[in-house]
C-alpha cells in the first residue's frame, strides 16, 4: 500500500512529540498506519492496545514481533489471575432485580444502584464516597466481589487492576510507545489504565463519530486527554464517492464536523462479490433469518447465533412455563407471569427484553430451528478452508448489528429500518428544531447517549465498499434537497406524539424513540385523518407499501393516482422512487415539475421525453 502523506507526517511526529492525537475516519487506514509505525521503529518495544479480542487476534498476524498485542481487558484479567486471589472462572452479568432481590431493596433502588457500581467501575475515582442506600449497596456489591461473596463483573477486574496499577501494588513493563485503539470507546477507568501505563510516547487514535458505547460510560479519549499533536486520517481506502457523500452529509448536519472525507479509489459498482446486512437490533436479523431459510438462501451472522438468540429463547421458555430450562437470564424465574415481567420491563426501560419478547411471540418454538441452522451456517463458514463455504460468498448475506460491525466491509450493504428516526433523537436530546440542535453540537453543549444513534448510522453505511441498500427511513433526509425543512415537519409530529402519549401515561420522561413503533403509526394515521390529511402522510413506509410502489409505478399509474392509493402524498411518492433507486435525481426533479403544472396524468411513461 502506497503510504499518504497524512501517514508520513504521523510516522515522522514519533520522534517530534510524546502525546500524539490521530482522527481516523472510517477505512482511512488507522489500523494500517500503527502497523506502518511498529514497521518503521522496529527497534523500539511497542504496546498495541485493541479494542477487543477480535481486533487483537487480527492484529496479532499482522504487526510485527517488536509490537505486543494486548486488549485492556486482557491485561487486567491476566494480572488479577497472577497478583491476586479472586476467582474469574464465572463472570456474569447483573440485572436490577438480581440486585434487587440480593439485597431486599425495590426495582428503582436496584437500578439506580447499578448505574452507581457502574459508573464506578467506569471512572478513575479512588473510591465511592456518597453514603445514601444506593451509594452503600453499591460499595458493598464491589467489597463483596473482593472477598467471594459475589461473583465477578467485567467492570469489576477492569477497575480492580487500575486500583491496583495506581496504587503501585502490581509490577508493569516499560514501552518506548503505546498505542491505544478505539480511542472514541474508551471509558474513563481504560484511559486511566492508559495514562498511567509507562511508555516514551503515547498514541490515541481513533474516530469520534464512531463512539457507539457511551451507554457503556465510554468517553472519547480524542476529547479527554491533552495531546502535543493531532492529526487527521481523512482519506478513505474502502469506499467510493457516493458511500463519502452519504458520510459527509450525515456528519456535517449532524455532528458539526468541518472536515470532509476524500476517497482514494472510486470503485465500480457492477461487480460485488459480497453482500452484508445491517440492523439497530437482534429481533430484526431474527426475522431476516426466518426470511433467509423460507427462501432457502446462506447466510451467516457475524456473532455467535447463540448470543443472537439466548435472551429470545429464554424468554420462550418463560412465556411457555418452561422455566426449569432457562439456564442464564435467571432473572426470569422470579416474574409469576408475563404482566408482570412487561411492568418490570417498562419501570427499568429494558429494549432487549422488550424486543426478545416481542419475537419469542411472533415465532414460536421456530426459533429453535432458526438457531440450529444458523448454528450450521456460522460453523461452516468458521471452517471455510477446508469446506470451500468460502467459493459461495456471492451467495452469502451476512448478518450484523451496527454495534457489532465496527471494521467490517462488504461490497453491498443493506442498512435495516429499525435505526432511530433522526428526527426523534433530536427531539429526545430536547431540540425544537436541525437548527437548534446544530448550534449546540458546534457550541459542545451536547453530551447525550442518544447521539450515538448518529454515529451507530454512520458505521453503518460506511461498511459498504460500492453499494448502499437503502431500506432505513433515515436515508430520506440524506436525500433530501432541504434536509432542516424535512427534518423539521418530523419533529413537530414527534412533539405531538409525546404530548398524546403523555395525557394518557402518567410517565412525564416520555421518549419518543422508545415509544412502540405500531402505537406511533396508529397515533398518526389517526392525527392525519381529524387533520384533514392523507391517512399515511409522514409515516414510516412498511415493506408492503414499498413494494406496492414499485408496482404501481411500473405499470405506468399516475403519480396522483399512487398518492390516493397509498395515501401519502405525491413528494413523499418522489422521495421513496428515488432512494430506492427506481428514479434518479434528474427524474425525480421532472416528475415532480411536470405534477406542480398540474399535469394529472404524470407518470413513468413520461420520464422518455426527457432522454
Amino acid at each position: 500500500m502506497k503510504i499518504t502523506q497524512q501517514q508520513q507526517n504521523i510516522i515522522d511526529s514519533i520522534k517530534k512529540y510524546s502525546n500524539i492525537k490521530i482522527n481516523a475516519f472510517a477505512g482511512s487506514g488507522k489500523t494500517s498506519t500503527l502497523k506502518l509505525i511498529s514497521t518503521y521503529y522496529s527497534n523500539m518495544k511497542i504496546l498495541y492496545l485493541a479494542f477487543n479480542s477480535a481486533i487483537k487476534n487480527e492484529a496479532i498476524d499482522k504487526f510485527p514481533q517488536n509490537t505486543y498485542v494486548k486488549t485492556t481487558h486482557g491485561m487486567a484479567y491476566g494480572a488479577i489471575k497472577k497478583y491476586t486471589n479472586i476467582d474469574l472462572t464465572s463472570l456474569v452479568h447483573y440485572r436490577p432485580i438480581d440486585i434487587s432481590k440480593k439485597f431486599e431493596i425495590s426495582y428503582n433502588q436496584a437500578v439506580v444502584t447499578l448505574k452507581i457500581f457502574d459508573n464506578f467501575c467506569n471512572n478513575a475515582n479512588i473510591e465511592i464516597k456518597k453514603n445514601d442506600l444506593e451509594h452503600r449497596i453499591a460499595k458493598k456489591m464491589f467489597d463483596f466481589m473482593l472477598v467471594g461473596q459475589m461473583k465477578p463483573t467485567h467492570s469489576f477486574y477492569l477497575k480492580y487492576y487500575y486500583l491496583l496499577l495506581v496504587q503501585k501494588q502490581i509490577p508493569q513493563y516499560n514501552y518506548d510507545i503505546v498505542m491505544l485503539d478505539e480511542a472514541q470507546d474508551t471509558n474513563e477507568v481504560t484511559l486511566a489504565i492508559f495514562e498511567a501505563l509507562n511508555g516514551k510516547v503515547k498514541i490515541c487514535v481513533g474516530d469520534q463519530h464512531q463512539q457507539i458505547y457511551s451507554f457503556r460510560g465510554s468517553k472519547n479519549a480524542l476529547d479527554k486527554i491533552k495531546f502535543d499533536k493531532s492529526f487527521y486520517l481523512s482519506c478513505s481506502f474502502r469506499f467510493n464517492t457516493t458511500i463519502a457523500s452519504f458520510a459527509n452529509i450525515l456528519l456535517e448536519n449532524f455532528k458539526n464536523e468541518q472536515e470532509p472525507i476524500t476517497v482514494i479509489n472510486n470503485n465500480d459498482i457492477t461487480n460485488i462479490k459480497s453482500y452484508g446486512y445491517i440492523s439497530r437490533t437482534n429481533a430484526t436479523l431474527i426475522s431476516i433469518i426466518a426470511t433467509r431459510i423460507e427462501l432457502q438462501k446462506p447466510f451467516v451472522t457475524i456473532r455467535d447465533p447463540y448470543e443472537i438468540f439466548n435472551l429470545t429463547i429464554e424468554v420462550y421458555y418463560f412465556l411457555t412455563n418452561q422455566k426449569q430450562h432457562i439456564k442464564q437470564h435467571y432473572f426470569l424465574k422470579d416474574f409469576m407471569n408475563e404482566d408482570e415481567l412487561i411492568e418490570y420491563i417498562q419501570e427499568v426501560d429494558d429494549f432487549e427484553l422488550k424486543s426478545a419478547i416481542k419475537v419469542a411471540k411472533e415465532y414460536g418454538n421456530k426459533i429453535f430451528q432458526f438457531m440450529d441452522i444458523s448454528k450450521r451456517f456460522y460453523n461452516a463458514w468458521n471452517n471455510r478452508i477446508n469446506n470451500g463455504f468460502d467459493k459461495r460468498i456471492n451467495e452469502i448475506l451476512f448478518l450484523t448489528t451496527a454495534h457489532t460491525a465496527k471494521g467490517l466491509e462488504w461490497d453491498s450493504v443493506t442498512i435495516a429500518d429499525d435505526f432511530i428516526d433522526f428526527a426523534d433523537i433530536i427531539v429526545d436530546c430536547g431540540y425544537n428544531s436541525l437548527k437548534a440542535f446544530q448550534n449546540d453540537m458546534y457550541k459542545h453543549k451536547i453530551n447525550n447517549d442518544l447521539i450515538d444513534e448518529f454515529n451507530l448510522f454512520y458505521v453503518a453505511i460506511t461498511r459498504a465498499k460500492k453499494v448502499l441498500i437503502k431500506d432505513s427511513e433515515n436515508f430520506h433526509y440524506l436525500l433530501s434537497n432541504n434536509i432542516a425543512k424535512l427534518i423539521n415537519t418530523r419533529i413537530k409530529e414527534s412533539k405531538k406524539d409525546i404530548l398524546i402519549q403523555s395525557q394518557i401515561k402518567t410517565k412525564k420522561d416520555i421518549k419518543i424513540s422508545k415509544l412502540d413503533q405500531k402505537l406511533k403509526q396508529t397515533v398518526r394515521q389517526e392525527r392525519n385523518q381529524q387533520e384533514g390529511r392523507l391517512k399515511n402522510q409522514g409515516l414510516k413506509w412498511s415493506l408492503e407499501d414499498k413494494i406496492k410502489l414499485k408496482s404501481l409505478f411500473r405499470k405506468n399509474i399516475s403519480i396522483v393516482d399512487i398518492s390516493i392509493n397509498l395515501q401519502r402524498t405525491t413528494s413523499a411518492i418522489l422521495a421513496e422512487l428515488y432512494k430506492n433507486e427506481t428514479i434518479t435525481k434528474k427524474e425525480q426533479n421532472y416528475l415532480a415539475k411536470m405534477i406542480k403544472k398540474n399535469i394529472y396524468n404524470t407518470n413513468k411513461k413520461m420520464l422518455e421525453t426527457i432522454y
